[in-house]
């Protein structure tokens, strides 16, 4: 039975892993996106930082007691001189307030610079579109106030060249990343849900003759240890249970052995008209055929008492021809053995290959029509039965093995375990049962495919 793909457990683990990696790598992108929209205002901010600490560096009174500074280091750390005018700093006497030092000498063109007022608050501040940063120093013994500030112009160019480029990395970085995410996601749901596939595997392949064998607790997660644990003991009972009941149809059929021999004599002995004593005496017949067959399956479903050696199955074949050989006279059919491999050999029990193989015939025997041929071929690894009867239909091949099945339900004339049986013993000796319901003689042929051969 295939599963339904929408019960299927991984497929519910990755739908949910995939939501829940969407919800998150959209919150992360997000927080890059707010993040990348103040890149500039951020970067300028610790810049200036950097550049206020290192301003002072630069700076020395000369013996005229003028400040000076090396303008040279300050544009190579600033960038392109034409930038000054949006780019700038000056410095002042903390205690008076006169501009002792500015970055352009011409202040009057100078955004930034005209927007330094005289009082401004120590640290990074911002307003009117223009950025702030005062640090307070000590030069040569004199308190002094390094002052910068920068306009939108850097800001925007900043956002201009980088912003795209960044935009390109992010969106390569974060699809990357998903798709990263979602195999290494599937990757490990997989690895979660193979004990699960290994368990239904194990199951899967437990046959009806295999009720003995037990999942393997091997490498399963702790959470599915009560599963497994809960299906062995489910496999316990189911056994038991099947057990009890092969035991009881072999006890019923037993018993009733001795009651249908007995009324067959008594039956034999009374005085009866012909007509009711021949009906009477096929009831008991068929019934005597049924308890034997019944018999015949409950044997054929013990495996354990099976020897299984070396048998040569042209001579089980030989065997079987011999003992049906006066029901070919009976029926009216002819009967043929050949052998296409002499001396052909197989691993099994003897006793229940001649059971199944009278099996076949019988059934053979029993449905063809009159004067039909039926040949028992035998090979090195397979034993057939064919006839030249009506053949089977197909819509009737699935229930050929099943117990208790007649084509015509109302008549006598089989137990409908014959088949059942056959089907028993193959599958004790691991070989495989393949119907041909028209073969080339129009009839219907059996083969028996064995596996287990000596070596």
């Amino acid at each position: 039975m295939k599963s339904n793909r929408n019960d299927s457990l991984a497929r519910k683990l990755f739908l949910l892993f995939t939501v829940l990696g969407c919800g998150v790598f959209a919150l992360i992108a997000g927080i890059l996106f707010l993040f990348s929209i103040n890149f500039a205002n951020i970067a300028v901010e610790k810049s200036m930082h950097g550049m206020a600490e290192d301003i002072p560096d630069t700076l020395h009174f000369d013996e005229r007691g003028a400040l000076v500074y090396t303008a040279t280091n300050i544009a190579k750390k600033w960038g392109y001189d034409a930038l000054f005018n949006n780019l700038a700093f000056k410095v002042s006497d903390s205690i008076t307030g006169d501009v002792l030092l500015t970055s352009n000498p011409h202040q009057a063109t100078s955004v930034a610079l005209l927007a330094l007022p005289q009082s401004m608050p120590e640290g990074y501040s911002f307003s009117n579109g223009i950025d702030r940063y005062r640090i307070a120093v000590e030069i040569q013994g004199r308190a002094l106030f390094v002052d910068l500030a920068r306009d939108d112009m850097i800001g925007e160019l900043a956002n201009e060249a980088v912003l795209p480029m960044l935009g390109q990395v992010l969106t390569l970085t974060m699809v990357s990343a998903f798709l990263i995410f979602i195999f290494v996601g599937y990757i490990s749901i997989k690895a979660v849900v193979k004990p699960v596939k290994n368990v239904a595997s194990q199951l899967d392949s437990i046959e009806p003759s295999q009720l003995d064998r037990r999942l393997d607790k091997l490498g399963v997660p702790s959470e599915m240890l009560p599963l497994v644990n809960a299906l062995n003991d489910t496999m316990d009972r189911v056994e038991t249970g099947f057990n009890e009941q092969k035991r009881f149809v072999a006890n019923a059929a037993h018993e009733l052995k001795t009651p249908l021999a007995v009324l067959r004599t008594r039956l034999e002995l009374a005085n009866l008209p012909d007509k009711i004593g021949c009906e009477l005496m096929g009831d008991i017949t068929y019934m005597t055929r049924v308890v034997e067959q019944l018999l015949d399956l409950s044997r054929a479903q013990n495996q354990n008492s099976y020897l299984h050696k070396s048998v040569n199955i042209s001579d089980v074949a030989k065997d079987v021809c011999m003992l049906l050989g006066p029901l070919t006279l009976t029926y009216k059919k002819d009967l043929a053995l050949e052998e296409i491999d002499k001396n052909a050999t197989v691993i099994g029990d003897q006793a229940a290959l001649i059971i199944m193989l009278k099996n076949l015939l019988e059934n053979a025997l029993k449905h063809a029509e009159e004067g039909a041929q039926i040949i028992v071929e035998v090979a090195c690894d397979r034993i057939s039965v064919k006839d030249s009867g009506p053949g089977i239909n197909e819509a009737d091949r699935v229930k050929l093995f099943e117990r208790f099945w007649r084509k015509e339900q109302s008549t006598l004339t089989g137990s409908g375990l014959g088949l059942a049986i056959v089907n028993e013993v193959v599958i004790a000796h691991n070989a495989r049962i393949d119907v041909e319901c028209n073969n080339d003689m129009g009839g219907a042929t059996f083969h028996v495919y064995f596996y287990d051969k000596p070596h």
